[in-house]
């Protein structure tokens, strides 16, 4: 009977370290718990600058240019995006805490108009989403089992073969709500390991 909790919790588990992408902005934030930060970089102001760093209830993160860039962050006013097309946007987390991100996240040219392009948003733990970007509302949002430590945001060339910038806006970062799965899951593990130390 121990052997038989313990498999379904393992296969619980592992479902619940999976990634899981969102499309729509409503439903990403429904499945993040209370306490999460929003961020819509008002802050933030047109031209060149360093890396920014962000510690926002709990959550702690610095946007940047991926390592080996060949420049760093050009922004619009409350827009992130890059100086280079070639270059990426990298988001790190330092606070160890973060099970979900998304925001707003598509291409644009050199004055940070939207342009259509695709898009490939890498995140930490190996999930890739590529899509057609035409429009700042284009949204994604991430929830996972474990750790995010960072996500990359590409931007791809043109249709016409032009270049296309990667930008950022209003970035969710928090904690998912854990899948019910997970929950039953660590529920069975307790009562299993009650159960042996009687």
């Amino acid at each position: 009977m121990r052997k038989m909790f313990s498999v379904v919790a393992v296969a619980a588990l592992a479902g619940a370290a999976s990634a899981a992408v969102y499309t729509n902005q409503a439903t990403f934030v429904s499945q993040l718990a209370a306490g999460y930060s929003f961020n819509p970089f008002n802050d933030v102001v047109a031209g060149p600058s360093g890396p920014l760093s962000y510690s926002i209830g709990g959550f702690s993160y610095v946007v940047s240019t991926q390592p080996g860039s060949l420049s760093g962050l050009y922004n619009d006013p409350g827009v992130i995006s890059t100086d280079n097309a070639s270059d990426q946007i990298l988001v790190t987390f330092t606070s160890g805490n973060v099970t979900a991100v998304g925001g707003n996240m598509w291409s644009t040219d050199i004055l940070v108009q939207p342009v259509p392009s695709t898009v490939t948003i890498t995140l930490s733990d190996g999930q890739i989403r590529t899509f057609n970007s035409t429009l700042p509302t284009d949204f994604t949002g991430f929830t996972s089992g474990v750790t995010i430590t960072s996500i990359l945001i590409d931007a791809g060339n043109t249709a016409t073969g032009g270049p296309a910038w990667a930008t950022l806006d209003n970035l969710y970062v928090g904690r998912a709500i854990p899948a019910p799965g997970a929950a039953a899951a660590f529920g069975l593990v307790g009562l299993a390991g009650l159960r042996r130390r009687r």
